[in-house]
Formats: C-alpha cells, sequence, structure tokens
C-alpha cells in the first residue's frame, strides 16, 4: 500500500508448502526492488525444484509512474497461474514483492477454474506468511565541510525529521551522510546554512527506501 512516499512490503522470504487433489504447491516469496534480483530469484527457484512441472510467477515493484508488473503461466494454461498470483499481490496491497509458484502435477487434472484458484490461495498464503514491514523513501544528501561543534546538531537536526544518519567520515572537516525524505531538501539546506553560516556543502544523491518507525 502507497501512502505519499511510504509503501508497504513483506517483512521476510518465505516458502510453504499447499496441497491441491494430490498436486503439490510451493510457494516462495520475496522483496525485490531490481530487474536483476527478480532474475535470480526465479533462478534459484528453478534450481531448487529442477523437476517440478511448473514454475509460475509474478512480481509488482516500484510505485507511481515507475510501477512495473509482470506474470508469467509457465506452461499452465493461458491466464490460470500468472494472474491469480498477480492478484494476490494487488489484493495485499503490497509493492516489491515477487512470488513463484512451484508446481508438482499430482495426477488429477484440476481444471481451469481448479488452477486458478489453487495458484491464487498458494500465493494469498505465502504472503499471509511473510507479515508486513512499512517503508519510506528518503533522499541522500552528502554533507561536507561539518565542523566537530555543529555535528551533533546536524544528527539532532536529521533525526528529528525522521532522516538517517548512514556514515561519518572523520578528517580534517567531517563529511556527512545523511537520508531524509526528499520535501526536506530546502529545510535542510537552510538549517546548515544556519549552523554553519553558509560554509557547509550539501550535494543531494539518490532515493533509497529505509524501514519506517514511528
Amino acid at each position: 500500500m502507497i501512502r505519499n512516499k511510504y509503501f508497504t512490503t513483506i517483512e521476510k522470504s518465505i516458502c510453504v508448502k499447499d496441497i491441491f487433489k494430490n498436486s503439490r504447491f510451493i510457494t516462495l516469496v520475496k522483496e525485490v526492488e531490481k530487474e536483476e534480483e527478480i532474475r535470480a530469484f526465479l533462478k534459484d527457484a528453478k534450481n531448487q525444484f529442477p523437476d517440478a512441472s511448473h514454475h509460475c510467477w509474478a512480481y509488482k515493484i516500484g510505485i507511481n509512474d515507475q510501477e512495473r508488473k509482470q506474470f508469467s503461466d509457465a506452461g499452465e494454461p493461458a491466464n490460470s497461474a500468472g494472474p491469480p498470483i498477480l492478484q494476490a499481490i494487488q489484493h495485499e496491497q503490497l509493492i516489491n514483492v515477487m512470488v513463484i509458484v512451484v508446481r508438482y502435477f499430482g495426477g488429477i487434472k484440476l481444471g481451469i477454474s481448479g488452477l486458478i484458484r489453487a495458484y491464487r490461495e498458494s500465493a494469498l498464503h505465502g504472503l499471509k506468511l511473510a507479515s508486513r514491514v512499512e517503508k519510506i523513501a528518503l533522499k541522500e544528501f552528502m554533507l561536507e565541510k561539518v565542523h566537530y561543534q555543529e555535528l551533533g546538531k546536524i544528527i539532532h537536526a536529521t533525526e528529528s525529521r525522521k532522516g538517517r544518519i548512514a556514515q561519518i567520515d572523520y578528517e580534517d572537516t567531517i563529511t556527512v551522510l545523511a537520508y531524509l525524505p526528499e520535501s526536506d531538501e530546502a529545510w535542510l539546506s537552510n538549517v546548515t546554512k544556519n549552523i554553519s553560516h553558509g560554509r557547509i556543502t550539501n550535494k543531494p544523491g539518490s532515493v533509497k527506501w529505509f524501514t519506517f518507525i514511528e
């Protein structure tokens, strides 16, 4: 679920088994953010279960205009496996999640409606067991030319806005790698300007996702 720059994803990876009319359905759930992670997860599943009848999957990553979602029936009848898995992800309102459902055929045909139900319920089972965590988008800011007596004020100011101090490099002057909500960029510039009378430089970077803490 997305709320401004927040979204909900899974807390942990899961592997769970279900049985429908003698067919085994093994559901693998993992948090993913990039295409290479998606490819690696699918490759690992195929290596782990090389003799399975099908390796069906779906994922949903990114938010707003960067959202991407895709699915595969992996040899099952069209739209009987991939779409039900994706529907489960969307039903749970999750982002940055991939679900792979591995099927071992048990000798009894399930029919289209039976396959849809089996894949959707298997996916939902795995997603519910994976629990939930909320994440927040924070932007990188590299603060340079910080003096020692100013460091405590910068740390306090950053934490007061639910930001994070990721790294502090101590040399002749201090460099601080901080993460703050993107909307706080102007605020941070004013804070550092007031603290150092304009000496501290502020270099914005990329946006990353962090676990949200109240």
